[in-house]
């Protein structure tokens, strides 16, 4: 929100709530409304809340895996590539811990 439109909420919600009061409290005019308002719009805009034009919060939900595009071929064989060198890796680890263990046994 600019200042402009951030001062035209709160103008608004002010308005609002001196009328709320004079109603309430039979013309009484209340002068805690000005710093209930910016108040209001600082707690609103701490939970996100941000003006647009369109004025209306439409969040996209995330795709379904099974609703995905098929991987690329090359993207497909560098996975495979990264799997096997992962693997190769694993083995030499466990081909080291027995034969230390083994080290340590005799």
């Amino acid at each position: 929100m600019t200042d402009t439109e951030t001062g035209a909420a709160i103008s608004a919600l002010e308005r609002r709530i001196k009328l709320r009061d004079q109603a309430i409290r039979d013309g009484e005019d209340h002068a805690d409304a000005g710093p209930f308002s910016q108040e209001f719009m600082a707690a609103l805009r701490g939970r996100g809340w941000r003006h647009t034009e369109a004025g209306v919060f439409a969040t996209p939900k995330p795709a379904l895996p099974s609703t995905l595009p098929p991987l690329k071929p090359e993207t497909t064989a560098r996975l495979a590539d990264l799997k096997a060198d992962m693997e190769a890796r694993a083995a030499r680890d466990r081909a080291a811990r027995e034969a230390a263990q083994e080290d340590g046994a005799a």
